[in-house]
Formats: C-alpha cells, sequence, structure tokens
C-alpha cells in the first residue's frame, strides 16, 4: 500500500486540472487516414482537397449534416508511398460524439500517373471531385479514438480508356478501427476534488480528476490492457486514497468502475 501511496503522490506533483469530465464525456478522438493496395504503376498522384464527414451532431438544415473537417486539405500526394504499414493522416482531431454515417473524400484536378517514367495525367470526373462518399455508419462514444482508414485500391482506381487517356475512378474500402478504450466512474462524496490516477506496473499512463460538486470522471484515450486506478482526495482532505485494481480495458469500449465511496481517516 505504501507503494501504491508513493505512486499517487509522485503523479500527482504533476497533475494539472484542465478539463472536467463534463466535456471530455461529449467528444471522442476521430482520425482518418489513408492507405493504398499497389498498383503496376511508378506513381498514383492524388490531389486530396479535403475531408467532410456526415454527421447528426453538428447537423443544421444549412448544410445538411456535413461537416468540412479543418486541415484535411494536404494536396497532392503519391498513393503508392501509402503502403506496407504506412498512412497518410488526413485528419487527426476531438470531435462530438453521436453518429458518422458518410465520410467524403474532396479531389481536386491536379491527378496524374507514372507509366515507364512517363507523366500522364488522370482526367478526373466532376462527380468525383465534388466528393466520394463513403459509407461507415459508426457511432462515436465519448472518450474513444476511432481511426477511419481510406484504402484506396489505385489498381482498380486508375481506368486506361483504350487511347491514351487515363481516367481516374476512385475504389476505396474503408476500415474502422477503434484504437483506444475508456474508464468512466463516480466518486462519492461529491464534496472532494479527487485525483484519478490510471497506473500500468509503476507508471501513471493517465490523470484525471472528479472536481468539487461532480462526481463523475472520464480517463479517456486508454490502450488496451489491464490498470490499476488511485483515487487520492489529497493531503488535506478528511477522507483516504483508495486503489481499484485489475481494471481491464478494451478498445471500443469504456470500463465503467460504478461508484467508489471514500472512507474517513
Amino acid at each position: 500500500m505504501r507503494k501504491i501511496r508513493d505512486l499517487l503522490n509522485a503523479a500527482l506533483l504533476s497533475l494539472i486540472f484542465l478539463v472536467g469530465c463534463s466535456e471530455e464525456d461529449q467528444t471522442a478522438r476521430l482520425r482518418i487516414t489513408l492507405i493504398d493496395s499497389p498498383g503496376d504503376y511508378d506513381k498514383v498522384n492524388v490531389d486530396i482537397q479535403g475531408v467532410s464527414v456526415h454527421t447528426n451532431s453538428m447537423a443544421n438544415e444549412d448544410d445538411g449534416g456535413w461537416v468540412f473537417l479543418e486541415n484535411s486539405a494536404v494536396g497532392v500526394k503519391n498513393l503508392l508511398d501509402y503502403t506496407a504499414g504506412t498512412e497518410l493522416t488526413l485528419v487527426d482531431t476531438d470531435f462530438p460524439t453521436g453518429m458518422i454515417s458518410q465520410i467524403r473524400l474532396h479531389l481536386g484536378e491536379n491527378n496524374s500517373v507514372t507509366i515507364d517514367k512517363d507523366d500522364l495525367p488522370l482526367e478526373t470526373p466532376s462527380a468525383q471531385q465534388s466528393g466520394l462518399k463513403l459509407q461507415v455508419h459508426e457511432n462515436l462514444d465519448g472518450g474513444i479514438t476511432y481511426n477511419f482508414k481510406l484504402d484506396f485500391e489505385a489498381a482498380k482506381s486508375v481506368v486506361h480508356n483504350g487511347s491514351d487517356e487515363y481516367i481516374l475512378k476512385p475504389v476505396i474500402k474503408v476500415i474502422t478501427e477503434a484504437m483506444s478504450g475508456a474508464i468512466k466512474g463516480e466518486v462519492f462524496p461529491a464534496s472532494e476534488n479527487v485525483a484519478i490516477y490510471i497506473i500500468e506496473e509503476d507508471d501513471t499512463i493517465s490523470t484525471t480528476y472528479a472536481p468539487v460538486d461532480i462526481s463523475d470522471f472520464l480517463a479517456p484515450g486508454i490502450p488496451e490492457g489491464q490498470y490499476l486506478v488511485g483515487l487520492d482526495p489529497g493531503e488535506g482532505s478528511t477522507y483516504s486514497s483508495t486503489t481499484i485494481e485489475d481494471v481491464l480495458v478494451s478498445n471500443g469500449e469504456v470500463t465503467d468502475l460504478g461508484i467508489t465511496d471514500l472512507s474517513q481517516e
């Protein structure tokens, strides 16, 4: 118990109370990346102008539920650079919880294919430029990190029309991964400002807190594994710190610890 208390006290020195559970519980972490299934070309250059998602969490009458994601326009990229485990990150941001039904990939006109060292233009139909809609239908839960991989199949996406023209008709498969879990719970009494520590062996991997008058807490973005959770009301409190052992976290799931009652010293 002494070792656990020392871990809690050491973690408390680096804890900064920034965000309460009420805010974290309303957001997930959204990542959208691009990978490629190889094709028989030297290069396949695609002009990526941005990404939009269709969601019920930010829908309004003006945009029909579509939200353009800032900083997602990455410009001209060679798809063949993103094979064998290499990914191009298009989006990595906090995003409101709720349903994402579709992802739209916006393409520009500066697309080309290189064959035997010859650079040839890739004609892009206007419908593709306005946004290729990809079905996902994934509900985002608070505190979870989601990665949507857009598998851009270059071999099927470049079409030779029989003359000297090549046309870009994207064939994209979406792979959805939940990359983390989360831990939530409640602490009583609510009159205490309680620090929460997620500990793996001797390392504190995450900290959060249950602030005064708000007993709920959420520790988001926790990798899959088994943890010790420490709850500490601080040295000035009349209540004792406590620990919960063998807390299991699975990707895509929120582990609910229920209610923890602090005991008085």
